[in-house]
């Protein structure tokens, strides 16, 4: 029963609708929310400071509704035409009139993002002025955790401030469960307790539909499925085919800045796609009853929290394809299989790509999105033959659960160095 309420928890927590690359809305966020505590007048200045995993992750990836990238967009976006109220859904709603307004403040040089001399992977400061008065917001630890609110130097908000590498209740609590009673979760919970989880398809295939439909980001969804003008290509696309497109396509339209929520997973929206849309493909593939597509979609959904609660919040890890792993469990169950062929997908899928590096939230994260699928639909078609990379390999052990802790030690403790390297190309172009 405990158990159960803990995945419950998790699944709310961790599965939410978000409008926009996560980092970029968390500056949105907290620029709205200085707005509420802010006198009237016009505003003077912004003052942006981010951690480096913020940095990296908001430098080139489009703010929805305005089409252009950057801090700068969107603090001016959040302070313009946030909604302070609506969480990581922050500025789903920007009146058209607003955008004009919204560049004018973003370059107007009133505008600045710095990183911050912080350790913490998750961490964002908004100071805005007016002539009478300044409000300062501090988030760390989750992308909406406001610890702390200061106007005119007087604290409105004073909570504990997280430590630099905490670990919320929640994900403590997924440290110490098993990847045999996520499964048994999703298999056996009362269907009404889960049923929210069929959100996740609706808006996440919705965002899909809009990356085939429009020319966003790399256009890679649209490309996969373009097979007679592709050289490379031939015949109709098959299942693998659709798969890929239609996850690469509502990354497409993510990062592109459609004005659409995808549901996240874990704080990202890209993870939400991946956890989300191979499910969805398969579902609809196999004619899946709407009780199957909502305990595939738990399921998926639940064992990519699992994996990444031994992950950082942020880090050099592209969780994509943590989220993957959830994705081939989900899909596994969908196709009729058990709990042993879902342990052998996720081992091989350990085998394959664990280093791939996050070098920043941008139109190539489409690119890693279709990496990480492509990874799990081999991983799951090489498991269904009782197919798997055997424990004398890398990362892949006997037991799947120290396979997924394994994967948290290259995430948290191998991939230090990645992030500030990654970071010194970025800001140096």
């Amino acid at each position: 029963m405990l158990t159960s309420k803990l995945f419950i928890q998790n699944l709310q927590a961790g599965v939410k609708p978000a409008t926009g690359c996560t980092e970029p809305i968390a500056v949105a966020f907290a620029a709205a929310n200085c707005r509420v505590h802010l006198d009237e007048g016009e505003i003077e200045k912004i003052e942006v400071l981010v951690s480096s995993n913020v940095m990296k992750n908001a430098m080139a990836v489009m703010v929805p509704g305005i089409g252009e990238p950057g801090l700068q967009i969107a603090a001016a976006t959040g302070a313009l035409a946030g909604d302070a109220t609506a969480g990581l859904d922050v500025i789903a709603n920007i009146a058209t009139d607003k955008i004009p307004l919204i560049k004018t403040l973003a370059y107007s040089g009133k505008v600045t993002a710095k990183i911050a001399p912080v350790e913490d992977d998750l961490y964002v400061e908004v100071g805005i002025q007016t002539a009478t008065s300044d409000v300062r917001v501090y988030i760390a630890g989750s992308h909406t955790n406001i610890y702390r609110l200061e106007k005119d130097g007087q604290r409105v908000i004073d909570h504990e401030r997280p430590a630099s590498h905490a670990v919320s209740d929640l994900k403590n609590g997924m440290q110490q469960v098993t990847f045999q009673q996520v499964w048994d979760f999703a298999m056996q919970a009362p269907l009404e307790s889960i049923a929210f989880m069929q959100e996740a398809d609706i808006l996440n295939m919705t965002l899909a539909e809009a990356g085939l439909a429009n020319d966003y980001g790399l256009k890679l969804g649209q490309s996969l499925l373009k097979n007679a003008a592709n050289p490379l290509g031939q015949g109709p696309a098959d299942l693998q085919d659709n798969i890929m497109a239609y996850t690469a396509a509502a990354s497409d339209a993510r990062m592109g800045g459609a004005p659409l929520p995808a549901m996240s997973n874990s704080g990202s929206g890209n993870q939400g796609i991946t956890a989300t849309v191979p499910v969805s493909v398969v579902a609809r593939h196999v004619e899946a009853t709407d009780e199957q597509l909502i305990r595939a979609q738990t399921l998926s959904h639940l064992t990519a929290i699992y994996v990444h609660a031994f992950l950082p919040v942020l880090s050099a890890f592209c969780a994509t394809d943590s989220a993957g792993m959830g994705a081939a469990a989900g899909i596994c169950y969908l196709l009729g299989h058990d709990y042993d062929t879902a342990c052998m997908a996720i081992k091989n899928m350990a085998g394959d790509a664990p280093g791939m590096i996050c070098d920043g939230a941008g139109c190539s994260c489409a690119m890693k999105v279709a990496t990480s699928t492509s990874s799990m639909y081999r991983s799951v078609n090489l498991a269904i033959q009782g197919i798997v990379i055997p424990a004398t390999n890398g990362l892949v052990c006997e037991s799947i659960d120290d396979t997924i802790h394994g994967i948290g030690i290259l995430g948290t403790k191998g991939l230090k160095a990645a992030d500030p390297a990654v970071l010194e190309v970025m800001m140096a172009k």
